[in-house]
């Protein structure tokens, strides 16, 4: 008895799966990556939902299932197809889409620069809006090929990102062996940074990396306004989570308090940074953003010395 509901059970999520595919049963959500330089909007990852009141509503079922039936190349491409169709009313020219893709679909001979271009030309993007945030449903082995296969959508203007950076050892792996446009920092490491010390160390470390890699930081999962000062004050360029947004459709604004919270932190930020004078430099002194004073570093230096002497 057991096995006989078991096997039904089966078949009716192959025939929900099916028809999912048949009739492009796909909800687009899009949920902001905001810039931690002026809180505004730098581009939206473009997340996927099956039908409401099935399993495959949770993308973990969903993509897990098509991995197992052999059909995830097809679900990632009626994904990314539904994604851009969905974000055309949406997307201004300056702003990027994040579309997931799984490593093992680079890798598909299918999956070719020149239909992604054809969707774009049809709705009226430019390959530079578009990054493909390479997810770790299954672990690349080998890196010279993986890079060979990126090197083409690169040469099309397309961006890369790597996800869930931190997470793992395959994910680190990969960041220096891809060397990415995008590294984003898994919600491991962001999820009470303001408290932890070690985190702050690590996320630091990525810091110092992206800077010397020309690439860009995204602070994933962030909930806190703490967790937000604290990334900003560590020097990360973008952030992700639900305290700036949910993932939604139509898209949610960032609320205003959370846009004044980057924009206090990065005021305080600046106005603590350290630059380094000779006594022949010519400083202009400003407050409230207006000059008050113009002088010689070695006049100032002068002063200092008649005070303290």
């Amino acid at each position: 008895m057991d096995m006989i509901l078991t096997e039904e059970k089966t078949l009716s999520e192959r025939r929900v799966f099916q028809s999912i595919l048949k009739y492009k049963k796909i909800h687009t959500l899009f949920q902001p990556i905001i810039s931690l330089n002026n809180g505004c909007p730098h581009g939206y990852e473009a997340l996927s939902r099956g039908p409401a009141g099935t399993v495959f509503h949770s993308p973990l079922q969903l993509f897990s299932y098509a991995e197992k039936e052999g059909c995830l190349y097809l679900l990632e491409k009626l994904s990314r197809e539904l994604a851009l169709k969905t974000a055309t009313p949406l997307l201004a020219d300056n702003e990027k889409i994040f579309i997931n893709i799984s490593a093992q679909v680079i890798y598909d001979s299918n999956f070719t620069p020149g239909h992604t271009l054809s969707l774009l030309n049809e709705y009226g993007f430019s390959p530079e809006q578009v990054v493909f945030e390479i997810t770790e449903r299954s672990a690349i082995h080998d890196f010279d090929a993986f890079r060979e296969v990126l090197y083409h959508y690169r040469k099309q203007g397309f961006k890369i990102a790597i996800d869930d950076a931190g997470a793992g050892y395959s994910s680190l792996q990969a960041i220096t062996e891809l060397m990415p446009d995008y590294i984003k920092v898994d919600r491991s490491l962001i999820q009470h940074i303001d408290k932890k010390e070690v985190k702050q160390n690590i996320v630091e470390a990525f810091v110092t990396f992206a800077k010397k890699t020309n690439a860009a930081l995204v602070a994933e999962g962030i909930e806190t306004k703490e967790e937000l000062k604290k990334v900003i004050s560590l020097g990360i360029h973008y952030a992700q989570g639900f305290i700036l947004s949910r993932p939604s459709n139509p898209i949610q604004q960032v609320p205003y308090d959370v846009v004044h919270t980057i924009q206090s932190a990065n005021f305080h930020r600046h106005s603590r940074k350290k630059i380094t004078i000779t006594e022949h430099d010519d400083l202009i002194i400003l407050k409230d953003g207006n000059p008050i004073l113009e002088t010689n570093a070695k006049n100032i230096l002068t002063a200092y010395q008649q005070l303290y002497r």
